[in-house]
């Protein structure tokens, strides 16, 4: 799988947030958060992913899934490029994946 975009929009009181993927023989997926933008809101998130054969064949699954979803329309959804390589998530040196100095293996104790 590789990640090709990004997604970013809103739907009514919904912010939506998401990636869509490559999956192979020209196959493509959407996941996606719906995040409430109402502060300490009875709203529910929600995770949705959305399929198709193109790039426009996921975008038009994804805003059905929304309205489906939170029954309001997408009013903006922006395809952002993948423009920048992800980060192995293997990489045992990597800083960015280093919580603690290697000599303390966990964080301490608290009474």
């Amino acid at each position: 799988m590789a990640k090709k975009a990004l997604l970013r929009g809103n739907a009514g009181n919904y912010r939506i947030r998401g990636t869509i993927w490559e999956l192979g023989s020209f196959a493509y997926r959407a996941y996606f958060h719906l995040i409430p933008t109402v502060a300490r809101s009875t709203l529910s998130r929600w995770v949705i992913s959305a399929d198709g054969m193109s790039v426009k064949e996921v975008l038009g699954a994804a805003k059905a899934r929304v309205r489906s979803t939170v029954h309001t329309p997408v009013n903006t959804l922006e395809v952002v490029p993948k423009t920048a390589p992800t980060p192995e998530p293997d990489s045992e040196h990597s800083p960015q994946l280093q919580l603690w100095p290697a000599s303390r293996r966990y964080p301490p104790l608290t009474s």
